[in-house]
């Protein structure tokens, strides 16, 4: 009961500090997550641990997901991630040794899916910038296969997630999650001779995945044909049209794009002042970063520990100099002047 609390308790602090990172958050297909009985919620992963965090706040199922074993290290950080349902993946870089560890993990995922639950996996097995579907990984299939032998009446659903970004790297940045049709995966599977390479669950898989985000396969002119569509003016929170300009590349005219006035700099320029701690914090912090695919990881921590925080510490400070009325008001203030921040600035591609 106190985990399940918990569990929802950080649900929703996760969705506050979503609402200010993101200027848009747009949620599709979400009838069809089945409400019952085991699923797999397999999604691209171009955005670290922000990519992580989008599912579990936007279904209604209780997630158990994977996370790189990298920060599980220390001890306290290893407690709270496995509070919340979170399972450490280990890769080759992780150490050769600790891949035997991944079979604690799967059977964790088996026992999970065995009881009616949901287990989000990012089959490409590491994030990237390319706007494509990079080869999946066969984890997702062994956890099935282990599933389906040692309790082979359970029907385990596959729901593909399509996580879809105007800006991977720059704020604030708009997502759209699209869920696509549930596959079950049972047909795929003969438990009793399996085929290990699971080429064609991970075909079928890769397919539906291909469609519910922009899928670039000419990797050659990538770069090319990356700059036609943004100079066409290309969607890329829709998928489904964004496809659709990629097949036709070649026809593509480039649109006048007019840069229109934003009325709301002055909010943004207070907004900037009132934050200059947190913001200076966030200058220093972000050179130091080393993978920048973590940049919006890094960023959603500090917008959801840090600016709260020193909003609440300068609002104790105005109390003591000008009173409990002007402090009262300062902090929702504060908190307005970042929503509108947040949901009226503009956003380069990257």
């Amino acid at each position: 009961m106190i985990k399940h609390i918990w569990y929802h308790i950080v649900k929703v602090w996760v969705s506050i500090g979503m609402f200010f990172l993101l200027k848009k958050k747009k949620v599709y297909g979400t009838e069809n997550i089945p409400k019952k009985g085991p699923i797999l919620l397999i999604g691209n992963h171009q955005n670290a641990l922000v990519d992580a965090l989008l599912i579990p706040i936007t279904t209604s199922r209780k997630i158990h997901f994977l996370a790189r074993a990298a920060v599980f290290k220390k001890s306290l950080v290893n407690k709270i991630l496995r509070s919340l349902n979170m399972l450490p993946a280990y890769r080759l870089r992780d150490g050769f040794r600790n891949m035997d560890k991944n079979y604690e993990v799967f059977n964790k995922c088996v026992e999970v899916l065995h009881n009616n639950g949901a287990v989000e996996i990012f089959a490409e097995g590491e994030h990237h910038l390319n706007r494509r579907i990079i080869p999946l990984k066969k984890g997702f299939a062994r956890i099935i296969l282990s599933t389906l032998q040692k309790y082979p009446n359970t029907q385990i659903q596959i729901v593909p997630v399509g996580l879809n970004y105007d800006s991977r790297l720059n704020y604030p940045s708009s997502v759209s999650i699209i869920y696509g049709k549930p596959i079950l995966a049972n047909p795929y599977f003969d438990i009793d001779n399996p085929d290990i390479t699971f080429s064609e669950i991970i075909d079928v898989v890769t397919e539906a995945l291909k469609k519910l985000t922009l899928h670039i396969e000419d990797q050659e002119n990538y770069d090319s044909i990356i700059e036609k569509l943004e100079n066409a003016g290309v969607d890329y929170l829709n998928p489904f049209e964004a496809n659709e300009m990629a097949k036709n590349i070649d026809s593509l005219k480039p649109l006048n794009q007019l840069n229109k006035t934003n009325w709301f700099l002055p909010i943004h320029l207070i907004t900037k002042v009132n934050s200059f701690i947190p913001l200076f914090i966030w200058g220093k912090l972000k050179k130091r970063i080393s993978d920048i695919i973590f940049t919006n990881t890094f960023r959603f921590a500090l917008i959801a520990v840090l600016f709260p925080l020193v909003y609440f510490i300068q609002s104790v400070i105005i109390y003591y100099f000008f009173g409990k009325q002007i402090a009262i008001i300062y902090l929702p203030a504060s908190m307005l002047l970042g929503a509108i921040t947040t949901k009226t600035m503009k956003v380069k591609f990257s």
